[in-house]
């Protein structure tokens, strides 16, 4: 035997001799580091839930990504979904199922920082009237002349009483337009803004003030002129949601997004008409970590419960299977204390370490359970059963525990950060596996066979002599699975590579659904890639090379607010803002006065009463009805105060309100009027801040025309941004290059892990044929596993890759056990006569448990990874107990043995 082996041997020997000497401070001092380990992770560990500290930051497109975002700040928005069907009738239902929701998220700017469904001319800032065509903006000056005189008159004595008296001389036809207010255009605005003042006078005198309402507009001025975000084909309204994000939990918008589910619920229930569902990229991701978080719960809850029970069944008893379940929590603890350590945190791979080590790590305590029980069998006093097992299995587990820990380590030092951090925590958890089931778990059973505490029972299965029969024809064994390798080889040909994120998402989410709807029912995309220009100039010259792309949708940019011909539009303006000068816009609260809001009533009456005889004149029907339901609510009003007068004090808080309201409405006139130019910096804060960085760098946002979550259109996207700009980054990009980055990642951690795996091997035995032999279940077992696969049409995707570096470790550490068996059996004797392949079947067995609980996932990726996993560790059974035993029987047969 070579030196590596013997140094194998030697460690072995030491720890047989620590077990010995005292196993009960073994145990007592695992356990209590255990405990120190696992409270103060419970206390200190965090996770770190931000997907961009996934990717190293010095990689050059995840720097540039991670600078735009402290730039121009975070733009990653949930999107509610309006239907509105394509109808005005649908728009005008969507339109107030928006602003009823808006009217909720913002009331808790705790949880939701901006709400974007809409813009008004106030949102546009004092510029707005630029934006208007110069006919439309002559129009709107003549308007402002006329409103002129009127503030002039509102502005001496403001109240509810002027209020009444100049809307009854603007019907009388006193002032204004001689056609008594019958402007078609204008006709319905102003009836419904008189309906509102007047039943909300019917209501304050009723049922007296409505303190919510307080701070809230009489008419709603600012929403004049309102453009809401339908798509181009006028099929959706789309409203953008920033939530709050907290990456210290494990829902980074777990709060916000409560939240806003439960407002979409309630105005649901308000318009039960309306189709409305949440989706966007934060959202997704939320779904996904809820979704793969309780799947995760699920299947390592399934495993440890499954995995205990077969071994009672196997080993008769419940007490050899705690004790190796005892020394894998304290593994798995030490683990959780180890991370605390060296990186403070779990990532959102890494955080999977535990079910990984159920799979794995029980595997070493089997080995040495099932050659206690076989040499207790044949008469040896607990402490030889231990020594027995302990050194005969020892080697064997350490050797096969360090291909594993390469499998993890593999990945050490990758810029795909989340996946090296899963390395680095999985790969020293199986090292704590190793060392606690080959302390802990001797100790353990040595206190327990020394006390008499096994059962007397013999285990259920400890050996498998009737697989003796089977591989007792190696030739027919092995040509009868060469034949049926090739019959499947075409199904090895199909075995693919899937990267769409969508398609790993769970069925029937709303988030998903909604997903597909804006993907094929608009121009719309959750997703937008960043380019940025250093000026204007720059930005025009962009759009207009972007224009030139098929594979490019939507480009937004600051040239979207910023009008064109602004010079003819100043002359227009020139001057106008004379018309409100002098007038003092500051609010002055007056007095109300009961008699005169009665006179006033008095007058609205008499002039609806001769617009309503004009109206049924000219057949009006529908104008005719509303005039009719205003006179009504103010015959109700007079009569109140008729009868009380003091009941007009109610009246006090409608009036505050609609003086304040216009007196600021009076005041942005003017304002708007004086404008002569819009720039960048006339921009209200909050829309510049979109599109202008810190820097002072110009965003151009530019939305893909197809599928984004279509892999080859995304490349496609990518590659026509990277003509114009080598720098371009956004979500696709980050997208993009991370999917190969992790692709690339793990097939060089599967090329070295192999290498490893090898290396170690051959430094075992310094035989190619040893080497070759080990690895004979593997081959076989990945290479039967993309053939099954292709059969199947499952694929590999970024969420069950990782497989393939866990299958080279179990099926290696499957090799190693059987062959070094093998070479231990003396003349006349049979590996199936042995405690080892059923040692070795347990281990798959518990592998394909551990990870065959996610094959109830809901979440599509985690359900694959467990199909690949079981399936996998199937068909490595399949080639280290029934290949690589028919192997060994062919070799000795050539042999003559």
């Amino acid at each position: 035997m070579n030196i590596f082996y013997n140094v194998l041997e030697k460690i072995i020997r030491s720890i047989w001799k620590l077990v010995r000497k005292a196993p009960v401070a073994v145990v007592v001092c695992a356990v209590l580091l255990a405990t120190v380990c696992a409270g103060s992770s419970a206390l200190w560990l965090k996770l770190d839930s931000d997907q961009d500290n996934l990717i190293s930051h010095e990689l050059p497109f995840q720097k540039r990504n991670i600078e735009q975002i402290r730039n121009f700040g975070d733009q990653e928005y949930m999107f509610v979904v309006i239907k509105t069907g394509g109808t005005e009738e649908g728009k005008v239902k969507a339109s107030k199922f928006a602003g009823t929701l808006a009217d909720k998220l913002t009331k808790h700017p705790d949880l939701v920082r901006e709400v974007h469904y809409a813009m008004s001319a106030r949102d546009m800032g004092p510029g707005v009237l630029m934006f208007a065509s110069p006919d439309e903006l002559r129009q709107f000056v003549a308007l402002a002349r006329d409103f002129g005189p009127l503030g002039r008159e509102w502005f001496e004595k403001p109240g509810l009483s002027r209020f009444l008296n100049m809307t009854a001389g603007l019907l009388n036809g006193e002032k204004g337009n001689e056609d008594g207010g019958a402007n078609p255009e204008m006709f319905g605005p102003f009836m419904e803004a008189l309906d509102k003042v007047v039943s909300e006078m019917e209501t304050s005198l009723v049922s007296g003030p409505d303190l919510e309402k307080m701070g809230e507009p009489v008419f709603d001025l600012d929403k004049a002129g309102i453009h809401y975000f339908f798509t181009d084909n006028g099929k959706l309204l789309i409203m953008r949601i920033l939530p709050k994000k907290d990456f210290g939990a494990m829902d980074v918008i777990g709060p916000s997004l409560n939240f806003v589910r439960s407002s979409l619920e309630e105005v649901r229930t308000q318009y039960p008409e309306v189709e409305a569902g949440l989706t966007g990229r934060p959202v997704l991701s939320a779904d996904e970590m809820h979704t793969t978080d309780q799947d995760m719960t699920i299947a390592a809850v399934i495993s440890v419960v499954v995995v205990g029970l077969l071994f009672m069944f196997i080993l008769h008893g419940w007490l050899r299977p705690m004790l190796v379940m005892c020394s894998l929590f304290c593994a798995m603890a030490w683990t959780f204390g180890f991370t605390l350590v060296t990186l403070g945190s779990l990532n959102l791979l890494s955080i999977v370490f535990a079910l990984v080590l159920v799979g794995i790590g029980v595997d070493f305590g089997i080995h040495i359970v099932m050659r206690y029980v076989e040499a207790s069998d044949s008469g040896m006093t607990p402490d030889e059963a231990v020594e027995e097992a302990l050194i005969h299995t020892g080697p064997g587990v350490l050797l096969g525990g360090l291909t594993s820990v390469c499998a993890f380590y593999a990945v050490l030092g990758q810029e795909f950060v989340g996946l090296a951090e899963l390395g680095l925590v999985g790969g020293t958890g199986i090292i704590f596996c190793l060392i606690s089931m080959l302390t802990v778990l001797p100790s353990a059973m040595l206190i327990a066979g020394r006390r008499n505490w096994f059962p007397s029972s013999r285990p259920r299965m400890a050996t498998m002599p009737f697989m003796e029969k089977v591989i007792s024809r190696p030739v027919t064994v092995l040509l009868v699975f060469a034949a049926l390798t090739a019959l499947a080889f075409p199904g090895f040909q199909k075995a693919g590579f899937n990267y769409n994120l969508l398609e790993l998402q769970a069925k029937g989410l709303e988030s998903v659904e909604y997903e597909h709807v804006l993907i094929n029912e608009s121009d719309e995309s959750t997703w937008f890639a960043v380019m940025t220009c250093p000026d204007l100039e720059s930005v025009k010259a962009l759009i207009g090379r972007l224009k030139e792309i098929p594979s490019v949708g939507r480009i937004d940019s600051i040239l979207d607010f910023l009008p064109e011909g602004q010079r003819e539009k100043a002359e227009i303006l020139r001057g106008e803002a004379t018309a409100l000068q002098g007038l003092n816009f500051e609010v002055r609260n007056s007095s109300l006065v009961p008699a005169d809001v009665i006179a006033g009533l008095e007058n609205l009456i008499d002039a609806l009463e001769n617009l309503e005889e004009k109206l049924f004149s000219a057949g009006a029907k529908e104008e005719l009805e509303q005039v009719s339901v205003i006179i009504d609510r103010a015959e109700m009003c007079l009569d109140i105060l008729d009868k009380n007068p003091a009941e007009g004090v109610n009246l006090t808080p409608l009036q505050e309100r609609m003086i304040s309201e216009l007196s600021s409405s009076f005041a942005w006139l003017k304002e708007i009027l004086e404008v002569q130019s819009v720039t960048p910096d006339d921009l209200p804060g909050q829309l510049r801040s979109l599109y202008v960085g810190k820097d002072g760098r110009f965003m151009v946002k530019v939305s893909p025309v197809g599928n984004v979550w279509d892999f080859d259109e995304l490349t496609g996207f990518v590659a026509d941004l990277r003509n114009i700009d080598p720098e371009v980054t956004g979500v696709p990009v980050v997208v993009y290059e991370s999917s190969l980055l992790m692709r690339e990642t793990f097939l060089a951690a599967a090329g070295l892990t192999i290498l490893l795996v090898s290396l170690i091997l051959f430094l075992s035995s310094f035989s190619i044929s040893y080497v070759l032999l080990t690895l004979v279940p593997l081959f076989a077992g990945i290479f039967w596993l993309l053939e099954i696969m292709g059969i199947t049409g499952l694929s590999f995707n970024l969420a069950n890759f990782f497989a393939i570096p866990v299958l080279i470790a179990i099926g290696v550490d499957g090799g190693v056990h059987f062959l070094a068996r093998w070479k231990e059996l003396s003349q006349g004797e049979r590996l199936y006569y042995t405690s080892t392949p059923v040692a070795v079947g347990l281990s798959f067995c518990t592998t394909m448990i551990g990870f065959g609980g996610l094959l109830l996932a809901h979440h599509r990726g985690l359900a694959s990874l467990g199909g690949i996993m079981v399936t996998g560790s199937a068909t490595c059974l399949v080639g280290c107990m029934v290949v690589l035993p028919a192997v060994f029987r062919l070799i000795e047969r050539i042999k003559g043995k």
